[in-house]
């Protein structure tokens, strides 16, 4: 059995990675500050995003033992038990948590833009899944979440 870190697992989602670059460009061009006081979005930002760069951790350790692009078994442990992306979730807390933190409101009007893409995605990788593993992957499917 492997423990530890398997690099290339570390979750780079395009989609999210997309959606806050657009929205933080687009804050500097045309600056636009959501419509509650900075430190409140600071409060909530910062423990929102070390929790999603917290549970992205946990999700890499959790399938140290799986290369996550060419998987040849399911990772059913850790945030696996109680969701079946917990990188994609991760990755949402994260794009909210900096979006808060640097007072933009552009990143958190594209973000229904970016779960919605990112969603397209999941579903794509589901039917993959499926293929690959059947009634193991079905029937994780049917006791697991998708997100939350």
């Amino acid at each position: 059995m492997r423990s530890g870190w398997r690099w290339g697992n570390v979750p780079l989602p395009e989609t999210f990675l997309a959606g806050l670059g657009a929205g933080l460009l687009l804050q500097v061009v045309a600056p636009w500050r959501p419509p509650w006081p900075a430190g409140a979005g600071r409060a909530v930002g910062w423990p929102l995003l070390l929790a999603g760069l917290g549970l992205a951790a946990w999700a890499v350790r959790a399938a140290a033992e799986v290369d996550l692009e060419r998987p040849d078994r399911l990772v059913r442990r850790g945030p696996y038990a109680h969701s079946r992306n917990p990188m994609y979730v991760a990755s949402a807390a994260v794009y909210v948590g900096i979006a808060l933190v640097a007072g933009a409101a552009w990143p958190l009007a594209l973000l229904p833009a970016v779960l919605l893409a990112t969603h397209v995605v999941i579903v794509r990788e589901e039917r993959v899944l499926d293929g690959r593993f059947g009634a193991a992957y079905r029937s994780y499917r049917a006791s697991v979440r998708r997100y939350l």
